[in-house]
């Protein structure tokens, strides 16, 4: 039997389903997290892009479109085994 290794070059994989509802928790965690720390008031729109690697957990890397600032973010999530998530960046894309 082959083995095929569906990973990317750099380890991220596609995630194929954007509503997944899974996904879509990362995503709004990352919107609310942010707007905790930053005390702002973005709201989700859209996903637009997703991948995911495995490492000490999995870690997300969305893209996201938001209202209130406008525009398009990359957030990237890391949630452990234990399912706590930790927003480690979330960066507009805007021009």
């Amino acid at each position: 039997m082959a083995v095929v290794d569906v990973t990317l070059a750099d380890g991220w994989i596609p995630i194929k389903n954007l509503e997944n509802k899974h996904v879509v928790k990362i995503a709004e965690f990352a919107v609310k997290e942010h707007n905790r720390q930053a005390e702002s008031e973005l709201r989700l729109s859209s996903i637009h892009k997703g991948e995911f690697q495995v490492t000490e957990g999995t870690d997300y890397r969305l893209l996201l479109a938001v209202i209130g600032a406008g525009g398009l973010y990359e957030a990237v999530v890391h949630e452990s085994y234990d399912y706590s998530t930790v927003l480690i960046s979330f960066v507009p894309l805007n021009g």
